[in-house]
């Protein structure tokens, strides 16, 4: 199942209240994912990070915590096929490839996207980190960075995200145009 984590960087704390959030979260204060493709990275890292998870996580954060509900498995990548082409599908990868972008549910979109506003908010430097990490999304993790939370959406809703990608958003601070 997949992990999603955001990282507020240089953050000291969200004070997140589980209570008022349908999706599970667990908010801690060292940047160390709960799966492997960023970890190392994000160690090097000051700041908080969230772990999203399923609803029916909320009681449950020691036993596994992944976010396949949150998921619109419908959603279809209309590039699939170029996607997958010339890439194994095995047991040596551990069965990597299989799925390359994703989309959320619309029950859950607007309660992510008030946390990353709230990640934005409550780091120093403005800048933010969306990571997931999929076992059956691709074999090789990219990094990409986007200037704002609109090109995340926007990316989002028109190809859909990439599996197994970190990207790196930093809210842009509007320049003075007096002369």
């Amino acid at each position: 199942m997949p992990t999603i984590e955001i990282a507020s960087l240089q953050s000291t704390g969200l004070e997140l209240n589980q209570d008022k959030y349908k999706l599970a979260l667990i908010e801690e204060c060292i940047l160390e994912s709960h799966r492997g493709l960023f970890y190392d990275f994000l160690l090097k890292q000051k700041g908080i990070i969230i772990h999203i998870g399923n609803p029916d996580l909320k009681n449950e954060i020691d036993n596994g915590f992944f976010a396949g509900e949150l998921i619109n498995w419908e959603f279809e990548d209309p590039d699939f096929t170029i996607k997958q082409k010339g890439l194994e599908v095995n047991e040596d990868n551990h069965w990597a490839n299989q799925n390359f972008v994703f989309q959320f549910k619309i029950d859950f979109k607007n309660e992510i996207e008030e946390l990353m506003k709230i990640a934005f908010e409550t780091s120093p430097i403005r800048k933010i980190y969306f990571l997931t990490d999929y076992q059956f999304g691709p074999e090789k993790s990219e990094f990409r960075i986007l200037n704002d939370l609109n090109d995340f959406w926007r990316k989002h809703d028109q190809h859909g995200l990439n599996w197994n990608t970190l990207y790196e958003i930093e809210k842009k601070t509007k320049k003075s145009t007096k002369a």
